[in-house]
């Protein structure tokens, strides 16, 4: 099964930047837009899982907690991987809360590594993807609209992070947690 580690975001922020799509949906180029309930902050990709790797992967997951208490963030500031010239993703960013989140996110990718997956070779990205573009390309359009946006969230608790199973088809992706992991 297809699967990553994410911080999942409550409903309410998830209505939030729901409401901050829909207003900026016709701004760009064709895009395939994130439905609200599938936004949430990748903090690695696993890829394919057998469910036999479950468990020792919420063993890696539990030791990489002790690298952090539970805390606060905040989303805010929009952007384009790689750039605004060639954007193949459209997101939000995080302003407050990143170091812990960054902290997280190496402690996973380094317990996971002891089961064979893969480290990362690029930094942390932490951001919540709200739109990838069917071809890579200029946006600024899309760019002067959301500058026009002025969206911060309420401090996000994070509590838990969750191992989560994608299933894709032509309607999307369909997330469903498989495991979490207290913090």
């Amino acid at each position: 099964m297809r699967s990553f580690v994410a911080v999942n975001l409550p409903d309410t922020i998830k209505d939030e930047i729901g409401e901050i799509i829909d207003r900026l949906r016709n701004a760009g180029p064709k895009a395939r837009w994130v439905p609200p309930q599938n936004l949430h902050i990748t903090m690695k990709f696993l890829d394919e899982i057998g469910e036999e790797q479950v468990g020792p992967i919420m063993g890696a997951i539990t030791l990489a907690k002790d690298a952090v208490e539970p805390f606060d963030l905040k989303l805010s500031g929009f952007g384009f991987f790689p750039n605004e010239n060639r954007a193949r993703v459209f997101w939000i960013g995080i302003e407050d809360g990143f170091e812990p989140l960054r902290a997280f996110a190496r402690a996973i990718d380094k317990q996971v590594a002891t089961l064979g997956f893969m480290r990362e070779k690029r930094s942390f990205a932490a951001h919540i993807t709200l739109a990838r573009f069917r071809d890579p390309g200029p946006v600024g359009q899309l760019a002067k609209a959301a500058a026009h946006i002025q969206y911060e969230s309420p401090p996000v608790h994070v509590t838990q992070v969750d191992l989560m199973k994608s299933v894709l088809s032509p309607k999307g992706a369909e997330y469903t947690i498989i495991d979490s992991v207290e913090l």
